[in-house]
């Protein structure tokens, strides 16, 4: 009891609050989001609509308490406490949600990073990482877009990252998962970067560390599967065929620079557009000949950083029956500077800048 009383008192926590698409609006709200997505900033400004003595925050990976005793005393010190009006439980495991059964405040956010919570009554948000547009509205309107697509890269989605140096992000963001993972598990992670988008299995993933250290394909399988759930990586099926190798990326691209000292520009970058797609929330596929396939958009896209426009133009023509074939209307060719258009049997085809493309979808 003493160290909820503890808890009561202190101040909420002083964090910039951020522009973003999402915010809290329903009584009892679940909040999923990586390490590093904002959730704690969504909820600082949620809470700042109350007054103090109105609400209790409770972070379970404070050093400083003891999550299972503070989960035990909670219900009697909400009892003894009636003026509060909201609580809110951050970075909550599956195996802890029983004490929300006798809590009864009006008012309850829960934040976790496992994607596979579920509280019945509760409204979920799955907050992703910054997109581009919410990105960029930290910085002035009138700079340069190739200067803001630069610091894009630099910096990644994560909140943090884009209120700090460009060069602090590695260290912060390895900082980050050192705090998360264990050892064997940021071995796991390290070698999933190396083959971001890359078609690759988890055995294959096992034999390449199973060369390093001792480790068991059980426990690699364990850790891949764990590193999706917190949201630190995705992968995708190639179209119509479930069983082929997936390809795999990182949430936040900037992850790589974190775990890794080799460049790798192509491959970042087709990360960097993966991440954008994640704001749509729809099924995400590949095939040999295009990076990206949204079928339910009717959208394709290929990944052409530095490609001449010419060039371009030819590829658009060599994928027309492909496209034709799928039901698609629309290419993306997705580029760093170049930009044209083309429209062949109803099947439109854009080269466009990233930094264009990216707040206009």
């Amino acid at each position: 009891m003493q160290e909820l009383e503890l808890l009561y008192e202190l101040a909420l926590k002083n964090v910039k609050f951020t522009n973003r698409k999402y915010f809290i609006s329903a009584n009892k709200t679940l909040l999923i989001g990586a390490t590093g997505s904002g959730k704690t900033s969504l909820i600082c400004e949620y809470l700042s609509n109350f007054k103090p003595t109105q609400r209790l925050y409770i972070d379970l990976n404070d050093l400083r308490v003891k999550r299972a005793k503070i989960l035990q005393n909670l219900k009697e010190f909400l009892q003894s406490k009636t003026e509060i009006q909201v609580l809110c439980v951050e970075n909550v495991n599956t195996d802890e949600l029983g004490f929300l059964q006798d809590i009864t405040t009006q008012n309850i956010i829960i934040s976790t990073t496992q994607k596979h919570i579920k509280i019945d009554g509760f409204a979920t948000i799955n907050l992703p990482y910054l997109d581009y547009e919410e990105f960029i509205s930290f910085f002035k309107k009138n700079l340069d877009p190739d200067m803001l697509f630069s610091y894009f890269l630099a910096h990644g989605g994560a909140v943090k990252s884009s209120l700090i140096d460009a060069t602090e992000v590695p260290q912060s963001l390895a900082n980050n998962l050192k705090k998360e993972l264990n050892e064997i598990e940021l071995a796991v992670i390290k070698e999933c970067v190396l083959r971001c988008n890359e078609q690759v299995s988890v055995f294959e993933i096992y034999k390449s560390l199973k060369e390093q250290i001792k480790i068991s394909k059980d426990s690699v399988y364990t850790i891949f599967n764990k590193l999706e759930n917190i949201g630190l990586i995705s992968n995708i099926s190639r179209l119509k065929e479930p069983k082929a190798s997936k390809k795999l990326y990182l949430n936040d691209f900037a992850l790589r620079n974190a775990l890794c000292l080799k460049k790798d520009f192509a491959n970042t970058f087709a990360n960097v557009v993966f991440c954008e797609l994640l704001k749509f929330k729809d099924e995400i596929c590949y095939t040999k000949e295009l990076e990206f396939v949204l079928l339910q958009r009717k959208l394709a896209i290929v990944c052409m950083p530095f490609t001449a426009t010419e060039i371009a133009l030819l590829k658009f023509k060599k994928l027309h029956s492909t496209l034709k074939e799928l039901g698609v209307t629309r290419l993306h060719a997705i580029s760093v500077t170049n930009s044209a258009n083309l429209s062949i049997e109803g099947i439109r085809y854009e080269l466009i800048p990233f930094s264009r493309w990216a707040l206009g979808i």
